[in-house]
């Protein structure tokens, strides 16, 4: 089963030929353009070489011509690699090592890409089309992703032609995509939650999706939202809380949906906009390596505080050390167990790992309340230990960013000149706060709430924490940043 196959004969079957795919800007582009024009991209890679199991990446933002080169990679039966348009030239250059690729799709003058010579989407597009599709299986590889490298070096996560049939199965029951639904996803293409947002659900649905080339600020998700009636939004939480800023966030009432994920809610966003949206604010949870959602809250059964269910075919349990199941309500690591796993490689010319009979680590610390749903603790690799207390950084910053001039916070330990160890607290503050009051304020905040191990010793203000190129808290940096002061 070839996906770029399934996908068109799909849309044609369902009656979506002429139905609208995606807009991007002022243009439409139905479904049978899409179709047509990744067949012509097919043929121009096939005119270059490229063939089943062939690595190629896009360094391409997010557009038709990104989703065309996807579709077209994927009928070859090639490895659609989307990479981050916007990490530094270095790493780009790391990118294209890492990964092997046989070709580089690119826009001219893309840093990075000295060492290879790139092809422009619009040599591609020109091609005549490509006729028939390599006779894929459902665990033939068809696109991987490079992991956020949070705390490590990132790995490929290769996922198959089946993976997206699954991926439909367990979120895309939860968000129910209609034809006449309009998606807009702010997490972009190059990661796989954004990658399943607005290529794989929606196609598999017949739903519409918005681009945008740009990183999307608050104020442009908001004017595409009204523009183009978006009914479905995701976004990460740190996305949603300068959303929350914004002086016209009455868009955000019709919506059908608003989905978040991708890293720690805090609690005081989640109050905010429950109060705006009600049951259709909805908390999920995936990884890279199991390629999108696989536990989530939904319209008709969701927990304040929670990730939500376990989504079927997908299976999961908490565990302590010794990998035993521990009982509901006691923390312990939480693994999953499904068929679309897939541990990352070190490179791209490694054969992709796929684990789906075991049960697979995702390094967070979690509980389970007696009705199965489940709350985030923190990554088991960023507990610090203070005062012999093991102690989850998320949690302080969750109520550090419940004051109203705190943007965002980062936390963790520092070794003393006493040879002691305590928490060291970085914010970003909003624009016209007075730091010294907010730092009286917070600290005033944690003596009410915290324990005397989980207050920080120090409140640091800075420009911007640290981020890998994904937008997440690079607690690595962090521990580097904390350091050196």
């Amino acid at each position: 089963m070839n996906l770029a196959s399934h996908l068109a004969t799909l849309a044609d079957e369902k009656g979506w030929s002429g139905r609208t795919a995606y807009r991007t800007g002022d243009v439409t582009v139905s479904y049978a353009e899409l179709y047509a024009g990744s067949a012509r991209f097919a043929g121009g890679l096939a005119a270059r070489g490229v063939k089943a199991g062939d690595r190629v990446l896009l360094l391409l933002p997010d557009s038709v011509e990104l989703v065309q080169a996807v579709l077209g990679t994927i009928r070859l039966g090639a490895v659609a690699i989307p990479v981050n348009t916007f990490i530094h030239e270095t790493a780009i250059r790391r990118a294209v090592e890492t990964a092997g690729a046989f070709l580089v799709i690119a826009e001219p003058g893309t840093p990075g890409l000295d060492q290879v010579a790139p092809v422009a989407p619009a040599q591609l597009a020109c091609h005549e089309p490509k006729t028939g599709y390599f006779p894929a299986h459902a665990d033939t590889p068809a696109f991987a992703f490079f992991t956020s490298g949070t705390t490590g070096t990132p790995r490929l996560c290769f996922h198959t032609h089946g993976d997206p049939e699954v991926y439909d199965q367990a979120i895309g029951s939860v968000v129910d995509l209609a034809p006449e639904d309009v998606t807009l996803s702010v997490s972009r293409m190059y990661f796989s939650y954004g990658f399943g947002n607005s290529i794989l659900l929606p196609l598999l649905r017949g739903g519409s999706t918005v681009l945008s080339r740009e990183r999307l600020t608050e104020s442009a998700a908001l004017e595409l939202i009204t523009r183009h009636r978006v009914s479905v939004l995701y976004g990460q939480p740190s996305f949603y809380a300068r959303l929350l800023q914004h002086p016209f966030t009455a868009a955000l009432r019709g919506l059908k949906l608003a989905l978040v994920a991708g890293e720690p809610l805090p609690e005081s966003v989640e109050t905010t906009l429950r109060e705006t949206l009600g049951a259709r604010f909805l908390n999920i949870f995936g990884t890279t390596e199991i390629g999108h959602a696989l536990i989530a809250n939904t319209l008709s059964s969701h927990r304040d505080g929670t990730i939500g269910r376990i989504l079927p075919p997908y299976r999961m349990r908490i565990v302590d050390r010794l990998r035993r199941e521990v009982a509901a309500g006691v923390e312990g690591k939480l693994e999953v167990r499904g068929p679309t796993i897939a541990p990352g490689v070190p490179r791209g010319s490694d054969t992709p790992l796929r684990t789906p009979d075991d049960w697979y680590v995702t390094g967070d610390a979690a509980t389970v309340d007696p009705d199965g749903f489940v709350r985030l603790h923190g990554r088991l690799d960023d507990i610090e230990i203070v005062g012999g207390q093991n102690v989850h950084p998320a949690e302080i910053e969750d109520l550090l960013v419940s004051h109203p001039a705190v943007r965002a916070a980062g936390v963790c330990s520092v070794r003393r000149e006493s040879s002691t160890t305590s928490l060291r607290a970085h914010v970003e503050l909003d624009e016209g706060a007075e730091p010294e009051q907010v730092i009286a304020e917070i600290g005033s905040l944690t003596q009410k709430h915290l324990s005397w191990y989980e207050i920080p010793e120090d409140i640091i203000v800075v420009e911007s924490l640290p981020r890998t190129p994904v937008g997440k808290l690079d607690r690595r940096a962090l521990r580097t940043l904390a350091a050196v002061r």
